[in-house]
């Protein structure tokens, strides 16, 4: 598990038509993970159009001023082969991209 008390950003894949069964079956994947399921991690960088910079993990604080390569906007996402959880964090501090229960992006 996650050593992350403000609960880490999850993005919900499901297909774009409603399909019930589709929903169930993530569900019930997310919740039960065997052996065979396993963690992938992926580097990347995110970036702002609004600041025109990347996302920065700087440790509890988030920014949005980073430059292109800089060390702090490599984020590793981590995913799950099974399941429709989504885990970023920074690559040089550790820290999760997560948000508190105001809707801001702190790390944790």
């Amino acid at each position: 598990g996650l050593f992350c008390s403000l609960s880490p950003i999850h993005f919900q894949m499901f297909a774009a038509e409603e399909n019930v069964d589709f929903r169930i079956h993530v569900e019930n994947q997310t919740r039960a993970r065997d052996d065979v399921s396993r963690k992938q991690l992926r580097l990347y960088q995110l970036y702002s159009r609004t600041s025109g910079k990347h996302i920065q993990v700087l440790g509890r604080r988030i920014s949005a001023k980073g430059e292109d390569g800089d060390k702090y906007a490599q984020l590793l996402v981590e995913t799950d082969t099974f399941g429709s959880q989504v885990r970023i964090k920074g690559k040089e501090t550790d820290f999760y991209l997560c948000m508190n229960r105001k809707g801001k992006l702190v790390g944790k």
